[in-house]
């Protein structure tokens, strides 16, 4: 075994206090891994996976052990399973590494009963990939369930018509600031300026005139261009926002008349502003829906009739954006329970505890 190379395994905070309290440890024997120091990616997936599943991100629960070279002749065969499973003893361990710093603070005082010489840093940068392409995972994951809930036909490891990645629908959903393009497309526009756009047109949340309100927005957000300058169709869209404030608001737009007219003038304005995917309708429901969660307030009704509206207008790839975009703010635990929620006969509210 060169000097770069070691024998690891990825045991939990558990195994690690048993291995210290009773002096050995039970482990499969496919736990144990030669990797380099520091692992290829590929050793890296073989280390962390087989450990048992624990909490993603918690280096508190995660800690790899180094094995000296006769580790094998120390061990004894179970007799439950004598090709599979070992008993490593204590005194095969060479080093026992906490992950990251904040694990070896964790860690230490139980390591310093025990006479144990706890190390950090060697395996941090590891750890950090690992969990990173986890939660990549699960972010993907809840994007799946949500859009198989509908009955959506994508394949999330496809890339999409726009060029982007589904992951990056999920990131940028996840946190605004980041960017994903030199020359942004309509949807990273469309998801980074959620809060701008909702905090402009708070005001007629509940009317009509939001789903215009919205769009004027947008049009300013995309281009830089202010519609309410535009000599002709400042008029049409005053007009139909002071109409709209006393409607309720809905997702069908005919409910008010002037503002589908001035949404429909404002498209035909601003023509860039929008695709065959990012339509007015799109621009409102990922506003709407997205803030809602953001704000813990979502509903699992409105995400029924938003998503059916959508598929019903033959957007299918919109549908399956907006539904990857929810998941990636609520995780895939909340969407889970979206998920239950909605395939309930009567939808209830989500707990967010």
């Amino acid at each position: 075994m060169s000097e770069t190379t070691v024998t690891a395994v990825a045991i939990t905070q558990t195994e690690w206090r048993s291995l210290l309290r009773l002096g050995e440890l039970r482990i499969a024997r496919r736990r144990i891994h030669k990797v380099e120091i520091p692992p290829t990616p590929k050793e890296r997936d073989r280390l962390f996976s087989w450990a048992p599943t624990t909490e993603i991100g918690d280096a508190n629960d995660t800690l790899v052990i180094e094995l000296v070279d006769n580790w094998s002749e120390l061990s004894r065969r179970h007799p439950s399973h004598p090709t599979e499973i070992l008993v490593i003893e204590l005194n095969s361990v060479s080093a026992h590494h906490a992950v990251n710093v904040e694990s070896h603070a964790y860690f230490s005082d139980d390591a310093a009963k025990e006479g144990i010489e706890l190390s950090e840093g060697r395996y941090e940068s590891t750890w950090l990939g690992w969990v990173g392409q986890q939660e990549s995972a699960t972010y993907l994951a809840a994007a799946e369930t949500l859009i198989r809930s509908f009955g959506i036909p994508v394949d999330l490891h496809r890339k999409r018509t726009d060029g982007y990645h589904w992951l990056d629908i999920i990131e940028l959903a996840r946190n605004s600031k980041i960017s994903i393009k030199a020359k942004p497309r309509h949807i990273e526009d469309l998801l980074r300026s959620v809060r701008q756009i909702s905090n402009a047109a708070a005001g007629v949340h509940s009317t009509a005139s939001f789903t215009l309100a919205v769009n004027i927005e947008w049009v300013v957000a995309r281009l830089g261009k202010d519609p309410l300058r535009k000599k002709g169709l400042r008029t049409v869209l005053e007009e139909a926002l002071d109409v709209g404030r006393n409607v309720d608001w809905s997702i069908d737009t005919t409910s008010c008349e002037p503002v589908a007219r001035a949404i429909e003038a404002l498209a035909e304005a601003f023509p860039r502003s929008y695709t065959p995917d990012i339509s007015p309708e799109m621009v409102v429901l990922t506003n709407r829906l997205i803030m809602a969660a953001k704000e813990q307030s979502l509903s699992p009704i409105d995400v029924s009739i938003a998503i059916g509206h959508l598929l019903a207008s033959d957007g299918t790839e919109s549908a399956a954006t907006l539904c990857a975009a929810i998941s990636g703010v609520l995780g895939l635990t909340m969407t889970r329970r979206l998920c239950r929620a909605l395939g309930a006969i009567n939808p209830t509210a989500l707990e967010w505890s």
